[in-house]
């Protein structure tokens, strides 16, 4: 994975020949989405970026219409969004919901 700051995603468009790029922190309105449509293979959705479930199928809608891929993922903040996001993720593309990964074990 590589980081660009929000506003540089112009910088990875030569990489989309290579490698799909998703973009993550990039877009948080619809604006950011057709923004980012020329310069990205996907987008990474979580639900609680946009603030509920209609919002993020508002977006999910838009992304789908301009030709992109999607992804879900959910950060560890509650069981709750969790489970709807697994609930709603045959809807994207790509999920990444599997907590496993981010779980690392401590020597305590």
């Amino acid at each position: 994975m590589i980081q660009i700051p929000v506003g540089s995603e112009f910088a990875v468009k030569d990489l989309l020949t290579k490698y799909s790029v998703f973009l993550d922190e990039s877009f948080k309105t619809l604006q950011d989405i057709i923004r980012l449509k020329n310069i990205s293979a996907g987008l990474v959705f979580e639900i609680t970026k946009f603030g509920g479930l209609l919002k993020t199928s508002e977006y999910l809608k838009v992304t789908e219409s301009l030709g992109l891929e999607t992804m879900i993922l959910s950060r560890i903040e509650h069981p709750i969004t969790l489970n709807w996001a697994n609930k709603i993720k045959k809807s994207f593309n790509y999920i990444d919901l599997d907590f496993n990964h981010y779980i690392e074990k401590t020597s305590k």
